[in-house]
């Protein structure tokens, strides 16, 4: 009897140690899902934009059937923009931003459901920009200065420098001029204007831009930039971002060194300038470095 005993207690023994063995599959995870709207204007994969291009999003967020979901996120270049509290089953947002300077943007886009289970998906836009040509050490001379030329052509991203009598045979070509004023009522110091900026009585005789036929208009914006990122400039992004829609004048004065600005051509091409160096009054130098739309 004792060996019948211990002979049933080594089979459960054994048993119990192959019941051990043998534990229950785990459940697979089902994580939610991430999709997007294909509807025209939508972004629904990688893609290019232009600067201030718009950005839709239509963004489609799904639980696993089970557990509702109870966040949601974007991110853009890893800063988080929304950040929203949700109990659902599934959930819709349309988003929309506009594409700034930077080359390449990643968007990440997250969900969460009630269990923990985290879902997310990325669209990278990268910028398609515009070339730009750069042009340095442009300078000019003030309106009494006899030996360096006062009047500057852009025409297709090369700078060229006229006096003032070669200036007027090229009216259509002339898109700034350079001129020192301090008076009572004009303070305007070293200046950069173009010939429709109905600025008179600075240049004098007949080939003055006051008698111009064609007087070209170029339309100015200081910026907040620094010389190092007008140096940094790679394309046309920031020069459209600087002139932006902020209000823009029909001259630039009170030059000085470091000062950045942005400008408008009547041809519709944009550009910064960078000035580099000021010195004296009415017979007096200016020069500047320049980046313009090719």
């Amino acid at each position: 009897m004792k060996k019948l005993f211990a002979i049933i207690s080594l089979v459960l023994i054994s048993t119990s140690f192959f019941l051990a063995g043998c534990t229950k599959e785990e459940d697979p995870i089902i994580l939610p899902t991430i999709t997007y709207k294909h509807d025209a204007g939508y972004i629904s994969a990688n893609t290019t934009a232009n600067y201030a291009d718009t950005l839709n999003f239509g963004i489609i967020a799904t639980s696993n059937g089970t557990n509702n979901l109870v966040k949601f996120q974007i991110y853009a270049n890893g800063n988080q923009l929304v950040d929203s509290t949700i109990n659902t089953a599934s959930f819709t947002f349309d988003f929309y931003s506009i594409k700034s300077v930077l080359d390449k943007e990643v968007w990440k886009f997250v969900t969460t459901d009630i269990s923990g289970n985290t879902k997310s998906d990325s669209i990278t836009i990268t910028g398609n920009f515009g070339e730009i040509a750069t042009v340095n050490s442009i300078k000019f001379g003030a309106q009494n200065n006899a030996t360096e030329k006062s009047f500057l052509s852009l025409t297709g991203g090369v700078s060229t420098m006229y006096f003032q009598a070669d200036a007027f045979n090229h009216q259509a070509d002339i898109n700034m001029f350079c001129f020192y004023e301090n008076t009572a009522s004009h303070v305007n110091l070293m200046t950069l204007a173009a010939p429709g900026s109905n600025i008179t009585g600075i240049f004098t005789g007949t080939s003055a831009p006051d008698f111009y036929t064609t007087k070209n208009i170029t339309f100015f914006v200081k910026t907040t930039l620094t010389a190092a990122q007008f140096d940094a400039v790679k394309n046309d992004a920031v020069i459209l971002e600087a002139y932006g829609s902020a209000k823009a004048y029909k001259k630039a004065n009170l030059l000085a060194v470091g000062d950045v600005f942005a400008f408008k051509l009547h041809t519709g091409k944009y550009g910064l300038y960078k000035v580099t160096v000021v010195e004296g009054t009415e017979t007096g130098t200016l020069q500047i470095d320049v980046k313009i739309q090719k």
